[in-house]
C-alpha cells in the first residue's frame, strides 16, 4: 500500500514567515466613502419627508385635551395626495394635487 505524499506540504521552506499586513487605506478613500455615505443617507430622509410622512409639531393650544403645546406627530402624506407644497421650497413643478382622492 502506498500513500502518495506532496513534497511541498512536507519541506519546512527556508523563508520567513510573511507577516499578515492589513490592507492600506488611503484617508482620501475613506473620506470619500463617508461623504457618499452621508449623501445617501440624506436622500433617503428627503424621500421619506417628500413622499411619506412629514414631522409636525404643535404651535398653539388649539386642539387640547386631545395635543398639547409642543407635542410633535408624524403625518402621512399620501392620505391626501402631493402638491408643489409637499417639496422642500414649494417649486412650482405642477398645478393642483395629484394621487388625491375627491
Amino acid at each position: 500500500m502506498s500513500v502518495d505524499v506532496d513534497k511541498e506540504s512536507t519541506e519546512k521552506s527556508d523563508q520567513p514567515a510573511q507577516e499578515k499586513r492589513k490592507p492600506v487605506v488611503s484617508h482620501q478613500s475613506v473620506l470619500a466613502e463617508n461623504i457618499k455615505t452621508i449623501g445617501y443617507a440624506l436622500l433617503i430622509a428627503l424621500f421619506i419627508r417628500i413622499f411619506l410622512f412629514q414631522p409636525f409639531n404643535i404651535p398653539s393650544a388649539s386642539m387640547k385635551p386631545n395635543l398639547l403645546v409642543g407635542d410633535y406627530l408624524f403625518v402621512s402624506k399620501y392620505a391626501y395626495g402631493f402638491s408643489r407644497h409637499s417639496f422642500p421650497f414649494s417649486p412650482p413643478i405642477f398645478g393642483g394635487r395629484i394621487f388625491a382622492s375627491s
